[in-house]
């Protein structure tokens, strides 16, 4: 009984220590996906979307599409997902700096982490198109911006990436931390939640949680 009890105790030691609090009201949240991941699938549409339909006003959100990613002896790209992955996750980065809110990002993602997976299964942009964005202006992205949206990406993503080992990383107001990703990953409205609940100024209680 002892030892069961222990167990229990153990399994949820985790969810005890993440300690998250708001900052100037809101709480930030850091993703580093990339396009082919399916664990990236499933955080965005059951985590992230929930969370975000309940406390946007209250999220800064940003997304650094690159993963696993790494560079050869020559500086190519080579993705974990492949060449699909690699462009797919270059028309990420372009799309989501040209979008100027996060309610429009979160949308784009939603449409590339769904079926069909336009970018990474069909090469398309239809993504960027439904959220209004010309494909001439994301081909001189391409073209102008993309060495310098791959090294923020690339930088964003090394120390996560290292800590963490998983895609998607997810950090909560530039903490990273692997409890609180699993946590992030098992149940962020609970985790958005109860940061929130500890700020007056939010006027949500722990009951709501």
């Amino acid at each position: 009984m002892d030892k069961i009890f222990l167990a229990i105790i153990l399994c949820l030691l985790p969810f005890s220590l993440a300690n998250i609090s708001t900052v100037d009201g809101k709480v930030k949240i850091t993703i580093g996906s990339t396009a082919g991941c399916s664990d990236t699938v499933r955080f965005i549409n059951q985590q992230l979307v929930p969370a975000f339909e309940l406390y946007s006003e209250y999220l800064n959100i940003e997304y650094f599409p690159w993963g696993r990613t790494r560079r050869d002896d020559n500086g190519t790209l080579i993705c974990q997902f492949g060449v699909n992955d690699c462009w797919a996750n270059r028309l990420h980065r372009c799309a989501l700096h040209l979008l100027d809110n996060q309610e429009a990002q979160l949308e784009y993602m939603i449409c590339e982490f769904s079926s069909p997976y336009p970018a990474f299964l069909q090469n398309s942009y239809q993504c960027a198109e439904n959220v209004g964005l010309s494909i001439n202006n994301i081909e001189n992205c391409f073209a102008t911006d993309n060495n310098d949206l791959e090294s923020i990406s690339e930088n964003a993503s090394l120390i996560p990436m290292q800590v963490i080992n998983f895609v998607p990383f997810i950090t909560l107001n530039d903490v990273i931390d692997l409890d609180v990703h699993n946590q992030a990953r098992q149940d962020l409205v609970k985790l958005i939640c109860t940061a929130l609940s500890n700020d007056s100024s939010t006027g949500i209680s722990i009951n709501d949680c």
